[in-house]
């Protein structure tokens, strides 16, 4: 991550987050969050320990968090598992007052993080247990997560309430950048190990000096990376950071970003783009 990336990512995360805080204070903790099985309480337990498990990290005592991950190789069922024991505890221990134990968690955490990581190597590698047996992330790759789960959740409870929840360009690159190339070799599904294909995509709005993401799935594995010299990919790929953000997190389709001109493709094998998001699940 370029230094200006990390000062706007860290900076947004501070701002964003206070902002979340706020939605979650005047929101109501027993609404149904639309398109999820959890009430606004169980998002807001979510991010608590999202941001505790990232300042632990970020500090060398993520050990603690290693009871709760089962011996699962799906990346996504595993943490839905620890996501899900987490939730539930704090539940069971707050009792009524989840949502404002929670809260008072993720505000804290926010700031706990930003602490933690405020004089740290960009790219330290932090033991992250709950991404698999032995995996770490570095502080830029959290801080870029950090902020992801701020800018989707946040629309999540927004949506629920109806309230605006804007999502800047510059914030959704950011995350775009860094959380998928970092990700997604943690992330195929059973589909991806099959594909052979690959991508280059660009984001709409940014620098003409800005790196393109190329990413390449073969024989099982996925690599990523910026494009090489004179690279020919199978599929190109322009996006829009932010319409990127909500179908990389599922919370959007990519036929109805490319409907609405936000996503377009081309290339020997154009179509392959409406495949991309199903080769990989949520981070």
């Amino acid at each position: 991550m370029e230094q200006s990336d990390r000062e706007q990512a860290r900076r947004a995360v501070g701002e964003g987050g206070a902002r979340l805080v706020r939605l979650l204070r005047e929101g109501d903790p027993a609404a149904q969050v639309a398109g999820s099985q959890w009430r606004v309480a169980d998002v807001a337990s979510h991010l608590a320990y999202v941001f505790r498990g990232f300042t632990e990290a970020a500090v060398g005592n993520s050990a603690q968090f290693a009871r709760y991950v089962p011996d699962e190789p799906d990346f996504h069922r595993r943490l839905a598992t620890v996501n899900g024991a987490l939730v539930q505890e704090l539940a069971d221990s707050a009792g009524d007052q989840q949502s404002a134990v929670a809260i008072g968690m993720v505000e804290e955490g926010i700031a706990g993080f930003l602490a933690a990581t405020a004089s740290l190597d960009p790219e330290a590698a932090l033991d992250t247990p709950w991404y698999g047996p032995g995996v770490t992330r570095t502080t830029d790759t959290l801080t870029a997560l950090a902020l992801g789960e701020i800018l989707v959740h946040g629309l999540d409870i927004a949506r629920t309430s109806a309230t605006p929840w804007p999502i800047e360009r510059s914030e959704a690159t950011v995350v775009a950048r860094e959380v998928f190339a970092r990700m997604l070799p943690l992330m195929l599904t059973d589909a991806g190990r099959r594909a052979e294909v690959s991508y280059r995509i660009s984001w709409r709005g940014a620098p003409r000096s800005s790196p393109d993401l190329v990413v390449r799935l073969s024989a099982g594995t996925v690599t990523t990376g910026p494009a090489g010299p004179g690279e020919r990919v199978d599929c190109r790929v322009l996006a829009d950071p932010v319409a990127f953000l909500l179908v990389g997190y599922g919370r959007s389709s990519t036929w109805r970003e490319v409907l609405a001109g936000r996503i377009l493709a081309w290339g020997r094998r154009p179509w392959a783009a409406a495949r991309l998001p199903q080769l990989f699940c949520r981070p």
